[in-house]
């Protein structure tokens, strides 16, 4: 099933008791950023991510985290503090691939479109995740297109930034659905805890990576015919019916985390258009 808005608010409550009872549990912190990153309320992820960075400073993935959401809390701008947060996560990890797309956004926004080549060049270096290799590819692509008399720097940046939201106008004219089938592929069955749960999400082709519509199945339900549709979403106007290409994702959570983990096992399409019916999926790589 779909997380929904009350299941959400539920973990925020539930992180927000255990921060209370221990305001030194990470775990907490990074559960009360995250659900409410998926509610939409930017404003209160920020303000979990500050607590998270001042617990670990030293983790690059954090910061980079905390950058996004502050980003997207100051009215889609990431200059400023979130740019010096993206230059702290690179000087941790050179290789961590939110911060480099995040850097690639800040030098659209400067208008400095060499240098978010460059970054995005190097996050395309480093990453194994089939689906962002395309979306870097079309972004590249993008950027290094002859540019629209109008187009300004804020405009461009829009099209890159990982948290740039659905369109908010209704692309679908009927109900808005993906289906297909999901299997998993003959050598991980063996590996593959039976309970343990998959996550079968679509993400805009395009833009944001938050999903547009989530489901949540178990391993022993392969394989599936699933559908994906508008009542899935797990934001307000944010759902199937409001894209017009997704990529669909089929992960194995060994820990029952949406978020990848190393050891998870998952299937991403090529980006479809909305209304596709019998796509199939296998999941078959088993992330790093």
């Amino acid at each position: 099933m779909a997380l929904t808005d009350e299941q959400l608010e539920r973990m925020v409550a539930q992180a927000t008791e255990q921060a209370k009872l221990n305001p030194q549990d990470k775990a907490a912190w990074a559960m009360l950023a995250h659900s409410n990153e998926m509610l939409g309320k930017f404003a209160e992820a920020k303000k979990a991510y500050a607590k998270l960075a001042a617990l670990a400073p030293d983790d690059a993935q954090v910061l980079a985290d905390y950058a996004d959401a502050m980003g997207v809390a100051n009215g889609r701008s990431l200059l400023g503090e979130p740019e010096a947060l993206i230059q702290r996560a690179l000087a941790l990890d050179a290789k961590n691939i939110k911060a480099l797309m995040l850097a690639s956004t800040v030098a659209m926004e400067k208008d400095e479109t060499a240098n978010a080549t460059q970054w995005l060049e190097r996050a395309r270096a480093v990453s194994t995740d089939a689906a962002l290799n395309r979306q870097i590819d079309q972004s590249l692509a993008q950027i290094k297109a002859p540019p629209a008399p109008s187009a300004s720097g804020a405009v461009a940046a829009a099209a890159f930034a990982p948290a740039t939201a659905a369109s908010k106008v209704r692309l679908a004219a009927g109900p808005a659905r993906i289906s297909g089938r999901i299997w998993l592929a003959q050598d991980l069955a063996a590996t593959a805890p039976p309970d343990a749960t998959v996550f079968i999400m679509a993400h805009p082709a395009q833009g944001s990576r938050m999903p547009v519509a989530l489901l949540r199945k178990k391993v022993k339900d392969l394989p599936l015919e699933f559908t994906l549709d508008e009542s899935m979403g797990m934001v307000k106007d944010t759902n199937l019916a409001y894209v017009s290409a997704v990529v669909v994702v089929a992960r194995v959570s060994l820990r029952g985390d949406v978020s990848p983990k190393a050891g998870d096992m998952q299937g991403v399409s090529a980006p479809v258009p909305v209304g596709t019916s019998g796509l199939k999926l296998e999941i078959s790589e088993v992330l790093k």
